[in-house]
């Protein structure tokens, strides 16, 4: 199987797109450790359990120390874990709103890449992917810290992948587009249709339809496999075309 013998950490696991990638990993013989900030509640059949606050440098050395003391080895890190506040107006924004979103979404990815590379470095190499999105090239003016801290995991993504690649460490990002999660169903107005969102969100895609978990899932297989090796530094639009504009 692609995956069989592989370790592999996925932070924000208990999500709708954590719980798929989770999910899809197992299915092709992978070991899954999904970790979350609080005791998850749905932890796919197969899959263990770390807890894991992405924001504390002390907790992720010691689920990293434990997994590699467990396994022997981490072979895969895949950087979920994030959140978005809407509806906060640029000008409105406080500094501790903007902080709390860099908090998890950048120095999460930042602690995960940086103590990944250096548990992998020590058994041969491995690969990690992390989570944008395409709300990092198309700004929204009441997501501003969502946005900037998305486009701020891009630029450590391809930061990652040069520091890591002297020790076969591949680093690359997903960008999804609109995904049918809970997350998504955040955006939806007091009193809004949610059939006006979806149509609102379909026109943005050229694909004619808002993305599913099992398109997220099969983007990261991907980008986990050791087939692809020569694969690193890449930041993948999984979004039905919705950058194309």
């Amino acid at each position: 199987m692609v995956f069989e013998n592989q370790t592999i950490l996925l932070t924000g696991g208990s999500g709708g797109i954590g719980g798929e990638v989770a999910r899809h990993l197992l299915a092709k013989g992978a070991t899954v450790i999904i970790s979350d900030r609080h005791a998850a509640a749905d932890v796919p059949e197969g899959a263990s359990y770390i807890q894991l606050d992405v924001t504390a440098e002390t907790a992720w050395e010691t689920a990293i120390a434990a997994i590699v003391a467990r396994h022997g080895a981490l072979n895969g890190l895949v950087n979920i874990a994030g959140v978005f506040t809407p509806g906060i107006a640029f000008e409105d924004m406080t500094l501790a709103q903007w902080r709390y979103h860099m908090d998890v979404n950048l120095d999460g990815s930042f602690m995960g890449c940086r103590l990944a590379i250096k548990a992998m470095a020590l058994t041969g190499g491995g690969a990690i992917v992390n989570f944008s999105s395409g709300l990092a090239e198309i700004m929204l003016s009441d997501a501003g810290a969502y946005c900037v801290s998305k486009a701020a995991v891009l630029a450590l993504t391809r930061l990652a992948a040069k520091a890591g690649g002297q020790f076969r460490v591949r680093v690359n990002a997903v960008l999804p587009g609109a995904i049918d999660t809970p997350m998504l169903w955040g955006n939806l107005r007091e009193g809004q249709d949610p059939q006006d969102l979806i149509d609102m969100l379909v026109k943005q895609h050229p694909i004619g339809r808002i993305g599913q978990t099992t398109d997220i899932a099969q983007a990261v297989a991907f980008l986990l496999d050791p087939a692809n090796s020569f694969v690193t530094g890449a930041l993948l639009a999984v979004d039905g075309g919705q950058l194309v504009d």
